[in-house]
């Protein structure tokens, strides 16, 4: 009977082996749940920030970069989103890096180089599209449209890396394209995207592959 059972033992062992080259697998779902709620103590934090003109968008955000407090809220909101993603960033390689260490895998791999070139490629271009567009489309239009270019980051990414992160990708795309659809509730939809649907994808991930 072992010896019937033998091949099929092979085929799943190489299987395994095929999957660990091509994809990375160390992504813990701790990241995506701590990176939440970093997304939403960020959103409690702008929503503080943001005038109500520009958070419901009643008016445009012309105004923003063209007043002495227009820059200070300008300001504020970078920083408030320059720590947000550092916070998140450091989560997700403490917590990958652990896992790596646990199953005994390296963490900087081809695979996670290649990964990471095609999560970086729509993240800088939403970077870039944010800071030309920035005071000439509505401020509503501009924080939709970091759910859709990170979640373009996330499908791109998602070939290298758990199934997971695609479909969240795909999450944030329909989040962003919906938001852009009902102004009046930008804010709400950015903690859905960044903050409610990282702990939960995260929760998961956590569940099933830890």
């Amino acid at each position: 009977m072992d010896q019937l059972n033998q091949p099929l033992e092979d085929i799943r062992i190489i299987k395994k082996i095929m999957e660990e080259s091509s994809r990375f697998l160390s992504l813990s779902g701790l990241s995506g749940v701590f990176a939440g709620i970093f997304a939403i103590a960020g959103a409690i934090a702008a929503n503080m920030i943001i005038p109500d003109s520009i958070v419901n968008g009643q008016g445009y955000a012309e105004s923003i970069i063209a007043s002495e407090e227009g820059r200070r809220i300008t300001m504020l909101l970078i920083g408030d989103a320059v720590i947000v993603l550092i916070l998140a960033l450091a989560a997700s390689l403490f917590f990958s890096v652990r896992k790596a260490k646990r199953s005994g895998h390296s963490i900087w791999t081809p695979v996670s180089r290649r990964m990471i070139l095609n999560l970086m490629i729509p993240l800088v271009t939403g970077g870039l599209f944010i800071i030309i567009t920035m005071g000439r489309i509505p401020g509503w239009a501009t924080a939709s449209s970091t759910l859709i270019f990170y979640g373009l980051a996330l499908v791109n990414a998602g070939k290298f890396t758990l199934d997971e992160v695609y479909w969240l990708g795909v999450t944030e795309i329909l989040t962003g394209l919906v938001s852009l659809l009902i102004p009046g509730y930008t804010l709400l939809f950015w903690t859905f995207g960044f903050g409610v649907l990282h702990i939960a994808y995260g929760l998961y991930m956590y569940i099933r592959y830890r």
